[in-house]
This record gives C-alpha cells, sequence and structure tokens, in this order.
C-alpha cells in the first residue's frame, strides 16, 4: 500500500478496520480459488495434448472403451486418426489434425499461464493489503488500551 493509503487507514474506526480486513481476506479466498482452476486447466491441456500426441501412433478400426461419463465406457472403434473434435468451450466444437490440436494445447497452457502469473501478481498485493490493515488494526487497539490503562490510573 501506499503511504497515502496508510494515512487514510489510519483515519478508520477498528470496526471499518476489521470490516475491511474481512473484505480483503475474501478476496483473497476468492482469488485463490481461481488460481486452483486454472492449475487444474492446465492439468487438463496437459491430458488432452499428451492423448493427442498418441493419436499419431494410432490406427484407424482399432478397438477401444470410449468414456461416456467419468466411470462409464462402452466399446468402441477408432475412426479417422487425421481429424479429431476439440471442445473449445461453451458447446463449440472444431476439427482439427492431432498436430494442431497439440498445438492449440500447448497454446493455452501459455494463456492460461500468463493469467496465473497476473493473478499471482493480485493475490500478493491483496496479501500486503491485508497485512497493512492488520497492522493498522493491531496498532488501534494497543493504542486504545493505553489510553485506558492511562485513563485508569489518573482516575485512582
Amino acid at each position: 500500500m501506499s503511504q497515502q493509503q496508510g494515512q487514510q487507514l489510519a483515519t478508520l474506526s477498528p470496526q471499518q478496520l476489521q470490516g475491511l480486513s474481512e473484505q480483503l481476506e475474501q478476496d483473497i479466498n476468492q482469488l485463490t480459488e481461481s488460481l486452483a482452476s486454472l492449475q487444474k486447466a492446465i492439468g487438463r491441456y496437459h491430458t488432452s495434448g499428451r492423448a493427442l500426441e498418441a493419436m499419431k501412433e494410432e490406427t484407424e478400426g482399432k478397438e477401444m472403451l470410449v468414456p461416456l461419463t467419468g466411470s462409464l465406457y462402452v466399446p468402441g472403434k477408432l475412426g479417422s486418426v487425421d481429424k479429431v473434435l476439440m471442445d473449445i468451450g461453451t458447446g463449440y466444437f472444431v476439427e482439427k489434425s492431432p498436430e494442431q490440436g497439440v498445438d492449440y494445447c500447448k497454446r493455452k497452457i501459455n494463456l492460461v499461464r500468463e493469467n496465473m502469473e497476473k493473478l499471482i501478481e493480485v493475490i500478493t498485493e491483496k496479501r500486503k493489503q491485508a497485512m497493512q490493515v492488520t497492522q493498522t488494526f493491531q496498532a488501534k487497539m494497543q493504542a486504545m488500551e493505553a489510553q485506558a490503562a492511562k485513563q485508569n490510573e489518573v482516575g485512582a
């Protein structure tokens, strides 16, 4: 946080600081979940890329099990190994060669990694802000306790 933001924090009440701290923690948690989703996406693209690379060695007509769900497979035969149908998101599919599919997966992995790097920067900044808010809150609470102790001494 900048020095100006630190000064603005000093003007907030302890309750406002606590609310801001909670909001920052929620933001950090949401961003961390998004980061985990991006990491899973990279894993799926790696898996897809490896599967497409393996297609080069396969022959048309080979018997295989076709997944219908995560746990249900049915017998089938491999069709053309020159073309694959790729899900590119939101219900859209494109036909590509296995080589083009591998290239697509690699480009998507690079794009997701770039987004992850940006997200990590945002998370780091939010954590710094949360730390600043916590430090300001603790300083205010210590000052209030010191003032209360001083008043008790004067009143006694």
